[in-house]
């Protein structure tokens, strides 16, 4: 997976996207903490990373929430502070990072199983409709999005694009829920 992806970018652009992704976890693992918990395991992905909590009770749905919206809320905090020494410095490393950033936390808003997005959805759906509803609409909907998303790479990569989306939405169909 590294080396297609070193294909299709700069190291430059992998540096940032680290640091991006690092500040993204960071803010999982504060929420974690805040919440009494610890960070039991974290495991990186070819596209991503998933991080365990351990903890003397489960999360309640809305304390679920918290932990999913705490990495996207790192991404949009490290974006502005990146956008911010851009425009002071003038540096454009500053703005790459506030674009891979922003980008990162968007992404992982969005309503699909394995992205926080996703989380929050099925803990939402679990709430107010139970635990099997919750996992039906967020699969169902991880599965037609992940398709769309399969489709647009396939545009891309016929009008001179690269392959990104086509990986991202592969993962998206290949990756297990909660694994």
């Amino acid at each position: 997976m590294l080396g297609a992806l070193l294909l299709a970018a700069s190291l430059r652009l992998l540096f940032w996207a680290a640091v991006a992704a690092a500040v993204h976890e960071l803010g999982h693992g504060l929420a974690i903490r805040a919440l009494g918990g610890r960070v039991a395991s974290l495991r990186l992905t070819g596209v991503g990373a998933v991080m365990r909590p351990r903890r003397a009770r489960l999360f309640s749905y809305w304390e679920e929430c918290l932990v999913a919206l705490a990495g996207p809320g790192a991404s949009f905090l490290l974006a502005l502070g990146a956008a911010g020494w851009g425009r002071q410095f003038g540096s454009g490393d500053a703005y790459l990072l506030a674009g891979v950033s922003l980008a990162f936390g968007v992404f992982n808003l969005l309503p699909l199983g394995p992205l926080d997005g996703g989380r929050v959805l099925r803990a939402l759906a679990s709430r107010w409709a139970g635990p099997d509803a919750g996992e039906r609409l967020c699969g169902g909907l991880t599965r037609a999005l992940a398709l769309a998303l399969a489709a647009l790479g396939l545009w891309v990569l016929g009008t001179g694009g690269n392959f990104t989306l086509l990986l991202c939405a592969a993962w998206l169909l290949w990756r297990k829920e909660g694994a």
